[in-house]
């Protein structure tokens, strides 16, 4: 328990810790899979693909029970409400693989769609979770696209491809200028910060398209670097305008 009291304690600014192989395994029907290593303690995760037995934790952390026990048992899962967090703990004893915040009773499985992020407490050792599918688009080759809600709105998300890199040159959430100013303008980005597994403050960037680059400092006063999300990793988008942000992305960037 002593990773969740951290966690609370802290005001919930979770995550980090990951080491990530990306493989762009494709096949006709664009299929994949991304190894995301998690140490103990915190992590940043997103799920990257579409799972064939769908997106439930319990199919993209896949957690058997061998010998008695499973990989992850004990690892916690957070994911986000729009206000707070939904904590279970994943267990392979227990029906369902899934079981509440103190692990007494099994409970559901939280649904974790590509595009969305997530927190992983890892309790255990170091270990390795291969998310495997379909990469998730509405037409081939085509586009994907990912809503995120109107002010006010602290939205955790994730690219919804396979990807990683900077968030606008990469990951094609761009700020279009129209008659002088960005629809972007004055949202911003909160990386997850952690360091061997214990958190530090959100690294946090204003989208400004009056400032050199796009970027700027959490004051909005200079202009500071494009922030550069990893694949299968997450970040906080605070929607600070009145209209929802609609981020496509495809696979022809």
């Amino acid at each position: 328990m002593r990773t969740k009291t951290l966690l609370i304690a802290a005001a919930s600014a979770l995550a980090a810790g990951v080491t990530v192989t990306q493989a762009q395994v494709y096949s006709q029907n664009i299929v994949g899979y991304v190894n995301a290593v998690y140490s103990p303690g915190f992590s940043a995760a997103a799920n990257p693909f579409n799972e064939a037995a769908g997106n439930a934790v319990t199919n993209i952390i896949q957690n058997p029970n061998v010998g008695g026990s499973g990989q992850w048992d004990g690892t916690y899962v957070y994911t986000w409400t729009g206000h707070t967090y939904n904590i279970v703990t994943l267990d392979s004893t227990i029906a369902g693989g899934v079981a509440d915040p103190t692990d007494s009773y099994p409970t559901n499985a939280p649904i974790i769609n590509p595009g969305t992020g997530f927190f992983v407490a890892n309790e255990g050792t170091i270990g390795t979770n291969t998310y495997v599918g379909t990469v998730a688009l509405s037409s081939y080759p085509g586009t994907t696209t990912n809503v995120i809600p109107a002010s006010p709105a602290f939205s955790l998300v994730a690219s919804v491809l396979p990807i990683g890199g900077g968030v606008s040159s990469v990951l094609g959430l761009t700020n279009v200028v129209t008659a002088g100013s960005g629809a972007l303008d004055g949202d911003y980005i909160y990386q997850p910060n952690i360091v061997s597994g214990h958190f530090l403050p959100y690294i946090v960037t204003t989208i400004d398209s009056t400032v050199a680059g796009g970027f700027a400092d959490p004051t909005d006063s200079y202009a500071t670097n494009e922030p550069v999300i990893p694949v299968a990793g997450n970040f906080f988008f605070v929607n600070e305008n009145a209209t929802p942000v609609t981020w496509i992305q495809s696979l022809n960037q």
